[in-house]
């Protein structure tokens, strides 16, 4: 059944639903989750010196979908390449556990640093720690360790 490109164009405003429409379910879920995965974390740590990832994610979702439109009508294949694969990131569990370990201790430093200190100070000190973090995990990485490694 051949898509509208008018309709994948006006879908693809709310990234990744041009990609479901197109059948693409893998693909748009992920940009869907990349999308408002991102907004969410955003909110969550407040963050204000990182609000081009969005438009970023948004623009790239609708070109991609158009191009996608384009690939499926040229070839009449609806194929569904994922924006990664799973299965190429091979994460060991000690990761997972870090990072959940690291997420939770964040979550409970946001909230005690919001019952100790006005506004401003909360928000500085999640700022902060976001940056800490940052720069941790990129020292780790520029030590020559991998992160996500093969095996």
């Amino acid at each position: 059944m051949k898509k509208s490109k008018g309709l994948t164009f006006f879908l693809s405003f709310i990234p990744g639903v041009g990609h479901l429409y197109l059948g693409q379910l893998n693909r748009g879920l992920q940009i869907l989750l990349l999308f408002f995965g991102s907004l969410f974390l955003f909110d969550l740590i407040g963050l204000g010196a990182f609000p081009f990832v969005l438009p970023v994610i948004w623009f790239y979702s609708l070109f991609d979908s158009l191009e996608q439109h384009r690939q499926i009508h040229k070839d009449q294949i609806i194929i569904d390449p994922p924006l990664f694969s799973w299965e190429s990131i091979t994460v060991k569990k000690h990761w997972i556990g870090l990072g959940m370990i690291i997420f939770g201790l964040y979550l409970v430093l946001d909230q005690m640093s919001s019952l100790f200190f006005d506004w401003r100070v909360s928000q500085t000190v999640k700022s902060i720690l976001f940056a800490v973090i940052l720069i941790i995990i990129g020292v780790y990485m520029l030590s020559g360790k991998i992160l996500f490694s093969k095996k």
